[in-house]
């Protein structure tokens, strides 16, 4: 499971040009350079409540964006299959059609993705 700052910073990544610049910024500092509300509050010229309202909201639009349209789920699950695969190229025995079938069904599992 993917913690919660993780996500966040991930959801940002795919969702955030979708969110206001204010929003943006705020995450940024809050998320990835590690701020505080006051610190955030100051820096900005509104009121911890502010920022936190800010960051709350923020949140949830990434967080409905992902319901809505799923590429943080898609991403992880490629990666997932690209794991797999990998293992399965590394292992010495891949030869054996046995593994070149699942290479190719987890193959197919990220081209559906994609």
């Amino acid at each position: 499971m993917i913690e919660k700052t993780e996500k966040i910073i991930m959801l940002k990544d795919f969702y955030g040009p979708l969110l206001t610049e204010k929003q943006q910024d705020v995450l940024n500092l809050y998320y990835e350079n590690d701020w505080s509300l006051s610190e955030i509050a100051d820096s900005m010229n509104i009121s911890r409540q502010g920022v936190h309202d800010l960051i709350k909201r923020a949140e949830l639009s990434l967080l409905e964006y992902e319901q809505r349209l799923g590429l943080l789920q898609r991403f992880s699950l490629t990666r997932q299959y690209l794991e797999q695969v990998f293992a399965v190229l590394k292992d010495r025995n891949w030869v054996e059609q046995v593994q070149i079938d699942r290479v190719l069904k987890l193959l197919q599992e990220i081209d559906n993705l994609i």
